[in-house]
């Protein structure tokens, strides 16, 4: 089997494609189709047609039937490459498998589906046009609430911090080696 990660062999050039311009002609519209089926880049496209790519881009998006071409070029080479990986996990790659089951199936890792969202912050505001102290003040303003914590956290916290400060509050001991004090911590 072929690694399907070479690379492909490069396509022939495309024949110029006539076009005055304005719009194209319905043959100029089949032959610009067909390059896209065949996954041809726009700018070679563009080349054949003796036009800009932004050009081209303004011909396609007028374009019913061009709009289906990209998107069926679109479609054909997504279902080759989940053919591909799915080719890749059956032969033992797990990187595929789990790749193609977080792609296609919407699979995910750990907890991530119990992420919360807080609505309105975790954003900063950068500056625009505004003063360097307003933009300072807003944004010390939003991001207020992730700073803080509410009250009862605080309390907690300051009770653990003084019960741990009592259980390590050094007592006097007996002279130890060289006039030291031996200290026994929690009593």
């Amino acid at each position: 089997m072929a690694d399907p990660l070479d690379e492909a062999a490069p396509r022939p050039p495309l024949n110029p494609i006539p076009f005055d311009g304005g719009q194209p002609t319905p043959e100029a519209l089949d032959a610009i189709a067909a390059a896209l089926s065949e996954g041809y880049p726009r700018h070679q496209i563009a080349r054949a047609l003796g036009t800009t790519v932004k050009t081209l881009k303004r011909i396609v998006d007028g374009s019913e039937a061009l709009m289906d071409a990209v998107e069926a070029r679109k479609d054909a080479e997504e279902a080759e490459l989940r053919d591909i990986l799915m080719g890749m996990a059956k032969s033992g790659d797990t990187v595929a498998a789990i790749f193609l089951g977080k792609s296609q199936y919407g699979w995910r890792d750990r907890d991530d589906g119990k992420g919360q969202v807080v609505q309105g912050g975790g954003v900063l505001v950068v500056p625009g046009m505004e003063s360097l102290d307003t933009w300072m003040a807003r944004a010390e303003d939003q991001q207020k609430q992730f700073r803080e914590a509410p009250v009862e956290v605080t309390d907690e916290q300051a009770d653990r911090a003084e019960s741990a400060r009592r259980a390590s509050r050094p007592h006097e001991g007996s002279p130890g080696i060289e006039g030291l004090r031996l200290v026994k911590p929690g009593r």
